[in-house]
């Protein structure tokens, strides 16, 4: 999970800057590949029934010790693929991103044949087999059509290893309740709604009187449902997700704004601002009606970890209690809230 965060996040800065170098594209993307090969190594590596007891004991056992060994092995291939990359500069910038593609290809193929197994359940296979099947075809139509340039190129490799990396997280997680996979869809719906939906807005629009206040009261606005529909016994996981919308919207501002936007902000700098590395250089003023309150680098940092510190308790909590959620499963029996 770690390591497919780690890919997402490199991914992420590489769509967000497009007009940084070709050669440090290809530093970023075969850093992104190389937690995604990692990731495949360990997984690989790691039989749920150990090496000798799989290949002796029956067929279905052999099959399953054989696609380890298969995703083992695409790991292996993509770290070699890396290294290549990382230890050759002298490699021109079309054979390197070349190589970084074959890497994404292995990788994708990898996917697929562990999906194929039963090692995990029904939809967790179907979407790692769909990742795997939408990165070869990607990398594959953009290697068929070689007219659209190294820059276009290497964003459509970031775009291969950003999916790749979202699917490792979900993977890793592992849901065992569905009332977990009910809780990952709010996760990701807060993600989308505050990375996408409350940075439009606050990129473009913040003429209205008391705009600070209108945007905190937006961050929880679609999770005040949870309180009318289960009577203020959800306020912590409403206000664990108006808070991650919080999140979404401090730290990916500028990352959203550039990569779909138009924006051209200088991300390392004002990342370092938002993080409270400038100490107390003004990074922002929240607007509260009659008065205005300037926000200094070091308040900034310090909001987003309490925050951060807040949402990661919360949601754990509710993700090791999953019972606690009520959500209508087809087939279950739901129990009242009451008696949960």
């Amino acid at each position: 999970m770690v390591l497919g965060l780690a890919s997402v996040v490199v991914s992420v800065v590489v769509l967000a800057n497009p007009l940084i170098s070709i050669g440090t594209l290809i530093v970023l993307l075969a850093s992104a590949l190389a937690f995604d090969g990692v990731r495949a190594v360990v997984t690989g590596g790691v039989h749920p029934a150990g090496w000798r007891r799989s290949v002796t004991k029956d067929l279905r056992s052999t099959l399953r010790w054989l696609r380890h060994l298969g995703y083992l092995g695409f790991g292996l291939i993509t770290v070699g693929v890396v290294l290549a990359v990382l230890l050759n500069p002298r490699l021109s910038e079309t054979t390197l991103l070349y190589l970084l593609a074959a890497g994404v290809v292995v990788l994708g193929l990898g996917r697929v044949l562990r999906g194929l197994g039963r090692d995990a359940p029904a939809w967790l296979r179907g979407s790692s087999i769909a990742t795997g099947a939408l990165v070869v075809l990607i990398v594959g139509l953009a290697l068929a059509v070689p007219s659209i340039g190294l820059a276009t190129f290497a964003i459509l490799i970031a775009v291969t290893l950003l999916l790749g990396g979202v699917q490792s997280v979900v993977s890793g997680l592992q849901p065992t309740d569905p009332r977990q996979i009910v809780l990952l869809k709010l996760v990701l719906f807060s993600l989308f709604y505050g990375l996408v939906l409350i940075n439009w807005i606050d990129l473009f629009g913040k003429s209205v009187p008391a705009y600070g206040i209108w945007l905190v009261l937006t961050y929880f606005a679609p999770f005040w449902v949870l309180l009318v529909y289960e009577s203020y016994s959800e306020w912590p996981l409403a206000l664990s997700l108006g808070l991650l919308v919080s999140l979404a919207n401090d730290v990916g501002y500028y990352f959203v704004g550039n990569l779909l936007f138009g924006f051209h902000q200088n991300l390392g700098p004002w990342i370092e601002g938002q993080l409270g590395l400038l100490g107390n250089q003004l990074v922002t003023v929240f607007q509260a009606g009659a008065y205005s309150i300037p926000v200094d680098s070091w308040l900034m940092g310090l909001s987003i970890y309490v925050r951060a510190a807040i949402v990661s308790a919360g949601l754990y909590y509710w993700w090791r209690h999953p019972s606690r959620i009520v959500a209508r499963i087809p087939g279950a029996s739901q129990p009242s809230p009451r008696s949960t």
